[in-house]
């Protein structure tokens, strides 16, 4: 899969402000801009660290608002930023199909969407990857590496889903209605608008994302309403919404890709019964008492991922 990439003087990733920096605005010697073909759109993503060498590449979670932003505070401690974090690591941060700067088509989105998407990213990241997937995207990961193996590849989720109830099987009538009447409706835009709203990200996150509801910072409300309500974005996000993009994912993919799963159980809405599947079905668990590692313990998840990688 062909990618383009342009280095990116720090300057004006430290300078630009949290409404247009998707990634955070960390310090790093070295930042880079690129773009990934999938088919007739482009992905694009940035990446600090090492110019060589095997790519971690961190996948975002879909929901209202989601780009690589979510992954700010755990990229310093990966790429070599944070003084005495460890070795540092080329780490990739993307955004979705649909989703922050990448292309945002009126597209009726739907899991071999995604699919395809996901596996684009995966297969230009290139043989070592290091996948490290959060929640509904997970799923996808899991799926893509599963039907299509990348040599020496290694999987990391946080906090997945498809082997539960959630967000394992997709809406029926009343699903696919109300995607539809969304898509090119002001119904639509109103749902968006809502979900992204100042109060509703800071309700939702302090009580059911966050184990401690002070994680929630101001910038990332700032930065979901942004992403949220960029033209054509509402599109994937009312897909995911309406359960239209539900990725259930069988112990075969399991056993194929065996990953590692870091569970987070100070989310509200997790069932512990979904972890104990996926231990059983051939993942090692690492359970967290946060509800947001990446950015309530970013520090442990880098020690984590390092001692995962190291071991396999």
């Amino acid at each position: 899969m062909a990618h383009t990439v342009k280095d990116r003087p720090v300057a004006s990733f430290v300078d630009a402000p949290v409404t247009t920096t998707i990634h955070g605005s960390h310090v790093s010697s070295t930042v880079r801009d690129g773009e990934t073909s999938c088919g007739p759109f482009t992905l694009r993503w940035t990446e600090s660290g090492p110019t060589s060498g095997p790519v971690t590449l961190l996948l975002h979670g879909i929901y209202a608002g989601a780009n690589g932003y979510e992954w700010r505070d755990l990229v310093p401690v990966l790429d070599g930023t944070t003084p005495g974090s460890g070795p540092a690591l080329r780490v990739r941060v993307p955004d979705l199909l649909g989703a922050g700067l990448s292309d945002r088509p009126d597209l009726e989105y739907d899991p071999d969407i995604v699919l395809g998407a996901v596996r684009s990213l995966i297969d230009d990241a290139g043989p070592g990857v290091t996948v490290v997937a959060s929640s509904l995207t997970g799923a996808y990961a899991t799926k893509a590496l599963a039907t299509g193996p990348i040599p020496d590849a290694r999987l990391v989720l946080i906090t997945p889903t498809g082997l539960g109830d959630a967000q394992s099987g997709r809406g029926g009538l009343v699903s696919r209605v109300a995607y539809a009447l969304g898509r090119h409706t002001p119904l639509g835009d109103a749902v968006v608008a809502a979900l992204t709203s100042g109060p509703s990200v800071t309700w939702f996150q302090q009580h059911s994302t966050y184990a401690d509801p002070h994680s929630l910072q101001h910038d990332e409300v700032v930065e979901t309403r942004r992403s949220g309500r960029l033209p054509n974005a509402k599109h994937l996000q009312l897909a995911f919404v309406t359960g239209r993009l539900a990725m259930p994912i069988g112990r075969d993919d399991v056993a194929a890709t065996t990953p590692l799963v870091v569970w987070a159980r100070g989310q509200e809405f997790v069932d512990e019964v979904d972890m104990v599947r996926w231990q059983a079905s051939g993942a090692h668990v690492v359970a967290v008492s946060s509800g947001l590692p990446q950015v309530e313990e970013p520090e442990r998840l880098a020690s984590i991922l390092r001692a995962w990688t190291a071991g396999r």
